[in-house]
Order: structure tokens, then sequence, then C-alpha cells
């Protein structure tokens, strides 16, 4: 995790995402791209007899705005030990993220980012998304694994090995609802080839499965919960299954996210 991208803006959550991609760098010697990213094309005003244009003064405003959270986080960060820059992007969060991510091992952000679902599943690389409020400052806490089979919770346990790595303990946890999933005992075969050993878990369901993950979570003391991200189609109401959406509106443990 040395090549760590957080995408920012002038939100509430700001603090959470750059004190945890701080943290990140300092506790893998990584470097953090902070991206400033403003979609100019949303602010095109349609005419009324067709085409549209852009005001000049509302992109002035937009980019003066950009300006100063650039100057705002280049003072913040002098005095910082994490070596950073800060890019500003022409395009909105989703699109400047996915270009930047290409070389990038990890994305920070939110959990409330409107747009979170879509920049899982539109980029190769995991997501460290925090809740609000918690931004995530230490590796050490037992790391759970939310493991079903799939592909997608494959993908997210591999690119959790960093931080599984750092993590006091690693608990695999099945909630079983296929028959035809790899079993958790195959993940746990995979990590010791990583010289890390797994306990696994098969619970119950206690009434939803993500509520069920997050009650296991609070038993073993998470400091993060690693899962993947179920989508096909780019439309919100689409995007990901039920068990993802609810662990993404509900959950105070941050995700380490992977499609």
């Amino acid at each position: 995790m040395r090549s760590i991208l957080c995408p920012v803006d002038a939100s509430e959550t700001l603090d959470d995402r750059v004190e945890t991609a701080l943290a990140l760098a300092r506790a893998t010697k990584g470097h953090v791209t902070f991206q400033i990213s403003t979609p100019f094309a949303q602010m095109a005003v349609w005419e009324p007899f067709g085409g549209a244009t852009i005001s000049a003064a509302a992109i002035a405003d937009a980019r003066e705005g950009d300006e100063k959270l650039q100057r705002q986080l280049d003072a913040r960060m002098a005095s910082q030990d994490v070596p950073f820059d800060v890019t500003i992007e022409d395009s909105g969060h989703v699109e400047a993220a996915a270009a930047a991510a290409r070389f990038a091992d990890i994305v920070v952000d939110t959990l409330d980012h409107p747009s979170l679902e879509e920049l899982v599943l539109g980029l190769r690389s995991p997501v460290l998304a925090v809740p609000r409020g918690v931004p995530m400052l230490t590796f050490d806490a037992p790391v759970l694994v939310a493991w079903d089979g799939g592909h997608e919770s494959a993908n997210a346990l591999r690119a959790s090995l960093p931080f599984l790595r750092m993590a006091s303990a690693v608990h695999l946890v099945t909630v079983r609802e296929k028959a035809d999933t790899f079993p958790a005992s195959e993940a746990a075969c995979y990590l010791s080839r990583h010289d890390l050993h797994a306990e696994v878990h098969e619970r119950e369901r206690n009434g939803s499965i993500a509520f069920t993950l997050e009650e296991c979570a609070r038993e073993v003391g998470a400091g993060l919960i690693v899962m993947g991200l179920f989508g096909h189609s780019r439309l919100r109401e689409l995007l990901v299954g039920g068990v993802s959406r609810e662990m993404l509106d509900r959950s105070q443990i941050p995700l380490l996210l992977a499609h």
C-alpha cells in the first residue's frame, strides 16, 4: 500500500479521509495523492432552443474553490511526515479516481459518499471506506473477512493482504446460505501460504446477514471488515445486493471493499 489515492472535497468528511490516508501512509511508508475533482459538464445551462452553455462565472467560482482547497491541503500537509501531492482534475469524482487508480494500490473514501458504489465497481483498486467521524488511525486491530465464496469476496481477500499482515488477528466469517460456495477453509488455506493464520467462523443467520456480520465483528473487536461488493449495473438501484447495501448504509466499522 505504497501508493494511496484520496479523493477530497470541502465536505464534512474531509478530515475523516485525510487522517485515514495519512495514518495508512505512515503504517506502510506510502505516498498520498489528494485528488480534487470538479465535473464542469454538470454546470451546463440548457438553452431554450437547444444546446447547452456553461457559465464562465460558475467555472471561475469552481476553479477558485478547488485552488483554495489545494492551498489549504498544501499548508496542512507541510508539517506532516508523509510524502504527498495534491492534484486538480476537470472531471467527476468516479472518472477522476478511475484514471488515477491505475497506479494506486488503494483508494480512501467515506461510507456516506453518494458515489461510493460506483467508485468500487468502476475501479480495479480496492477502496477503504470509513464511517463519518470514524477515521481509521491504527491498523493492528483484528480484521474480519466476510466470506461467501464468490469472486468478489476472493478479490477482496487478496486485496486485503497488507492489512491482514498488520492485524493482530484474522477472522474468516461465513453466514452460509448457498451450498455451492467455496468453503472458508480454502480461503484460510490460501492465507496460510502467506503466513497468515485465520480463525474460521461459520455463523447462523441472526436477522439479516449484515447484522450477523456486524455482531461477529463486535465480538472479535474488529477494526476493519473486508468484503466484496457485488453488482452488474451502474444504475444505482441495481448496483449492489442487499447485504452490501445494508453494510454500506449502517456499518460503524471501516470497510475494505473490492469488486
